[in-house]
């Protein structure tokens, strides 16, 4: 079980990343979806309260990531087109913009809209905005787009599986952890 990346196979720490972002993006935008249509109550804040939560831990995966992929570079795409291969790192770079960029504009929305972003109660992230209308619009704008990333999120798994069942390869299977 190797830690670190090889040309031909994720390592553990690659894989565990990714599957847990994958797990909190998706749950982040259910979530998202679903609290946004309750009416006011506690139930609708405690929500929120772990939207945020929730939201900094995939924030921090995501650092945590790009890191690490400079210490330990992906293996390389199997493409078979080099249309294939532009979709797949526009794919993949787009999902990684949205993860760090939708924490971000919901940490604007929070402390624009005076709100303050606290992870579980352990800590509270500083304000980096004071509380402004104009801002709160633009960062909600911002944010809004997190509900649309389900369809790049499908065109990931989509290319995944194809080359698992069409193509025959090892994409899905070196992220599995698997030969």
């Amino acid at each position: 079980m190797e830690l670190k990346n090889s040309e031909n196979s994720y390592g553990v720490i690659s894989r565990a990343n990714h599957w847990l972002s994958a797990v909190l993006f998706i749950g982040l935008i259910f979530l998202g979806i679903y609290m946004h249509e309750l009416e006011k109550s506690p139930e609708k804040f405690a929500l929120y309260d772990l939207h945020k939560s929730l939201g900094i831990g995939l924030f921090i995966l995501m650092i945590l990531r790009l890191l690490w992929l400079k210490i330990s570079p992906n293996p390389e795409q199997l493409s078979k087109t080099r249309f294939e291969h532009i979709l797949g790192h526009a794919t993949k770079g787009l999902l990684y913009l949205a993860m760090l960029m939708l924490p971000i504009s919901g940490w604007v929305m929070s402390n624009s809209g005076g709100h303050e972003v606290a992870f579980f109660d352990l800590f509270t992230l500083p304000s980096i905005v004071g509380e402004n209308h104009d801002i709160h619009e633009i960062a909600e704008g911002i944010h809004e787009i997190g509900k649309w990333m389900l369809l790049l999120i499908l065109l990931h798994i989509a290319g995944a599986l194809k080359h698992h069942f069409i193509y025959k390869d090892s994409t899905l299977m070196r992220m599995l952890g698997r030969k």
